[in-house]
Order: structure tokens, then sequence, then C-alpha cells
């Protein structure tokens, strides 16, 4: 196991939410929901018999771990099967050989829908009709989930109508279209209002709901009206809890995180660091260095601040102790409001170079380095580094800021590489001069874009003719041929 996913580890948080396993590329290999996400995480690492192979190899073939954290289980629920259908991890579909997941299904094509849990997914041939809702990956949390929507929109769930109404309409979890309870428009109504709460937009749904009820009223309808009342209250009722949980949760965080700032002022021995900047050095071989620079305020990111940095003093030649000397200069020759604490990722090379350029501008700003293979905070005027305390809230975050910045400038560099790419490529088509590379950049982020564009929409594009678009569409076509 390696340092990185050994910390996180021991900085699990308590509280519910989606955790990403990702190998040793970055790619995400496996996903998956918890209501604890320190309890059941730990779990995949400790010591656990009869373990099965297919787990064994995924748990192998972890190096890193991203956390989403959520406000419920059913949140947590709903982000881990959009983030499934979205990645579609390895082991995901691997572990799920030996069972089916569970979706919701409504059986649209029915004079009177029903909402129902299955197992399979039907084909194209066969779903016609058919709405489904999943898939999900906890068969007892959509159980729970589903008998939420029911006490909202009662929805038959029986195969055959019966003679008399059963104790589900007794429940008022059915509104007995069986014996003739409920119109066919009116239930339909029902539908469309748990179709819109499966999809999670219940201020949608709320909005309509009081559109059907004002409806109902006029046409003196006052038995439905009074229903779809009793509704909204139900959904508002879930909303306000939600809201509640969400409060409390927030609250809880901002306590956190400003704990966390005071108690870093503490062991580095400087005022509380209300604002912090933390840069970072991206490059690929000396090729398109790029540096980013990102903002936290009392803990929390302030993104608008941030700020990337294309190095001019370095290309074709990689020295990251330079490019930090010129992004440092770059920031703080023109500035006049100054963070409480800089933060460089690095040691102590990388720390004395940005100290140069600070203290050159006579700026006594508190900076420090923090070297990523110990997680060892470097400081001026010592070789010997500070070595936070393990499971301090101090130490992550200053592993936070430090992610951060490193993710911001490696989403920079992909994004020059990519547009260099790009203008390659260009520069390879017989008859596209530049203004029409111009063009098409500017139209297109990346080349899959344009080799996936048809004849038509390269030629609609500003300053191309039929000739023009048919030798791009051409190239690319003859390239994967």
């Amino acid at each position: 196991m390696n340092e990185t996913l050994k910390r996180k580890l021991e900085m699990l948080p308590e509280s519910p939410g989606v955790y990403l396993m990702k190998n040793s590329e970055g790619e995400i290999i496996y996903v998956g929901k918890a209501i604890v996400l320190k309890n059941r995480v730990s779990q995949y690492f400790g010591e656990k018999k009869n373990r099965s192979p297919k787990e064994s190899a995924m748990i192998r073939n972890v190096a890193d771990l991203e956390l989403r954290l959520t406000s419920t289980e059913t949140e947590a629920l709903i982000l881990e099967c959009k983030l499934i259908k979205q990645f579609r991890p390895r082991y995901n579909i691997l572990l799920k050989d030996d069972k089916a997941y569970p979706f919701v299904k409504l059986t649209l094509n029915e004079k009177f829908p029903r909402v129902m849990i299955c197992r399979r997914r039907k084909n194209s041939k066969e779903i016609e009709g058919e709405r489904y809702f999943g898939a999900f990956t906890d068969s007892g949390a959509i159980r729970e989930n589903l008998n939420l929507l029911r006490k909202i929109f009662p929805i038959r769930t029986c195969k055959n109508f019966q003679s008399r109404p059963c104790l589900e309409y007794h429940l008022n979890r059915c509104s007995a279209p069986c014996v003739g309870k409920i119109s066919e428009s009116d239930y339909r109504t029902i539908i469309d209002g748990a179709i819109l709460f499966l999809e999670g937009k219940t201020q949608s749904l709320e909005e309509n709901l009081r559109r059907k009820m004002l409806e109902a009223s006029d046409r003196l309808n006052f038995e439905l009206a009074a229903k779809i009342r009793d509704q909204i209250s139900a959904l508002q009722k879930i909303s306000e809890q939600k809201q509640i949980h969400r409060r409390e949760k927030s609250d809880q965080f901002e306590i956190q995180t400003h704990g966390a700032v005071e108690e870093l002022g503490k062991y580095l021995q400087i005022q509380t660091p209300y604002r912090m900047e933390c840069f970072d050095i991206s490059h690929n071989q000396g090729s398109e260095t790029v540096a980013s620079m990102v903002v936290f305020e009392d803990g929390l990111p302030r993104k608008s601040d941030y700020r990337r940095f294309k190095i001019q003093t370095t290309e074709g030649s990689p020295d990251d102790f330079r490019s930090m000397r010129e992004v440092i200069a770059r920031r703080y020759s023109q500035i006049e409001e100054f963070p409480n604490l800089i933060v460089i990722d690095g040691g102590i090379g990388q720390l004395n170079s940005a100290l140069e350029i600070l203290r050159g501008l006579d700026l006594k700003i508190p900076t420090i380095g923090l070297a990523k293979r110990l997680e060892l905070v470097y400081v001026e005027g010592s070789s010997e580094p500070i070595e936070l305390p393990r499971r301090s809230q101090a130490l992550y975050l200053l592993q936070r800021i430090r992610d951060e910045a490193h993710r911001f400038a490696i989403t920079y560099h992909r994004l020059l590489r990519g547009k260099r790419n790009l203008r390659s490529i260009l520069d390879s088509i017989e008859g596209i001069g530049k203004v029409r590379r111009s063009a098409l950049r500017k139209h297109f982020a990346t080349i899959d874009q344009i080799r996936k564009a048809t004849l038509e929409e390269l030629s609609k594009i500003d300053g191309m003719n039929r000739k023009a678009a048919e030798s791009v569409f051409n190239f690319f076509h003859n390239d994967q041929a």
C-alpha cells in the first residue's frame, strides 16, 4: 500500500457518501457507497477471511481513493448508480456476475401503470412502454425509497385487478384503480409525479402538483385537490428534513475546517492562516511547463481566485526551481493584498526558490514547503522539517490544498498538450491554411470532436467550404481506415 492511500485511509470521515477506487494509472476501477465511509472503506483493507478472488484482485490494484460526501444514504445510493453508469468500472461489472442489481420499473404501457423492483432490464424490443430507473447496488435501500415513494404517490403494485380494494388501499399506499376509485387521467397525474420523484426533480414536482391541485379545485374536484395537497405536504416534509440535515452537516464541516486552520497556525507558530495560497509546477520532460495557484479561505476552496501560469523561462529544459521563482515573481510583484500563508508543493529546494523571490520583494509572508513522500513540512531558516501528527486536521488541510493545486496544474497541462496535438494534426491536412485551422480550433476543443464531425457540420464552420470540409473529413476517415 502506497503512502498516499495509507494517508487517506487514516482520515476517512464518519459520514455517508461514495468512494471511488483507482488504479496506479488513475482509472476508476470500483465505485461503492456507504452510510459511514470510515467503517465501510476500512473493511476492504483489513484482514478478511473468505474474500473472493475477484475482490482480492481488486484490492491489490487499488492505488488511490476519491471520496464524494453526501447528506444522506439515499443521496449516496443515487450518486453511486450515476457514477457506475458514467464510468462503468471494471470491478463493478465483474463483481456483479453472480447477481443482478435491482431496477425500479414503471409499466407505462398499462392503462394503470404499476411500480415494482425487478432484477433484469429487458432488451429494447421488450421494453416499449416501460420505464426503468437504476440499476441500484443496494436492494434494501431501494426498497426503503420505494416505500417512501408510495406514501406520496399511491401506485398499484398488484399484477391482476381485484374485485375489491386490498389492504394497500386501506393503508393509503394504492389508489385502487381496480374498483374505479380513481380515473385514468388522475392516476396518470400520480404517475407523472412519481417519475419526477425518481428522477430527483423535486422542485419541478412540487410546482406541477400545485398546478394540478388548482386545476382540480377549479373543476370542483375537491377530493382530488385534497389528495394532491397532502402529497405536497409530504414532499415538503421530506425536503425540510433533508435541508435540516444538510445545514447541520454544513455547520459541522465549517466548524471542523475553521478548527483545522487554527490548529495549523499553532503548529507553525504563526497567526491563523485565514487565506492560504498554494503553488504547484507541472511539465512533461520540460515541455509546456505550467504552474497553478489555488486559494483556500478559512479551510475551504475559493475557486474564483484560482490562477494558472504558462511558464516562459524554462521551455524545453525542465527546472522546477527556476519555474517556481518565475511564478512567485509574477504573482507577488503586482498585487497589494497578500495571503496569511504560502504553501509550496515540494521540499527544501522548491521552498528556498520561492523565498529567494519573496525576500527580494521585501515580503515577509510565512511560507512553507510540503514534501510529498513523507508529508514533512519545511519552514524558513531550518533544514529540519516539521512532522505534523498523522491524524491532525492541520496536516489534512495541507494535503487537501496541495492535492488541489496538483489537480489544477495537471488539468491545465493536459489542456495545453491537447491544443498542441490539435495544432500539429491540423498542420498536416492539405488545403487547410492558418485561417481555417484557427476556425477549426475555435469550434472544436479536441481532435476526437473533429474526427466525429459530419461533412455537413464541417462545411458550416466559418471560413470552410465544401472542398475544405472534404479534405478534413477524408483526412480523419483515411487515418482510421
